[in-house]
């Protein structure tokens, strides 16, 4: 049995074990973090881990973790015309949340 790490953007990558898959994990939320602006790329919502024997369709296995939105800050009322909102000194012109993600054993 295996652990396959599924990132949207780049296909499977395998690993012995669950700790070391979610260390990866994490590590790619951190790549995406840092493409926001100010909204993540869709594909973060994606990644997973799965526990498989199956090295050609990982999927097929049991998931085992996924990546879940966290922190979500809604658009406030207070959104001026220029869409920025003084009670939480956030600009939502562009986007009508904002969270983070982190992995979460399913």
């Amino acid at each position: 049995m295996a652990y396959y790490l599924h990132d949207p953007g780049d296909g499977y990558t395998a690993y012995e074990n669950l700790d070391e898959a979610m260390a990866d994990a994490r590590g790619l939320i951190a790549v995406y973090r840092d493409q926001c602006d100010p909204e993540w790329p869709e594909y973060v919502e994606g990644i997973a881990i799965y526990e498989s024997d199956d090295p050609e369709e990982p999927s097929e296995g049991k998931m085992v973790a996924r990546s879940v939105a966290v922190d979500v800050v809604s658009r406030p009322d207070d959104v001026d015309e220029d869409g920025y909102s003084p009670s939480l000194g956030l600009c939502f012109n562009v986007t009508d949340f904002y969270c983070d993600y982190k992995m979460e054993v399913a």
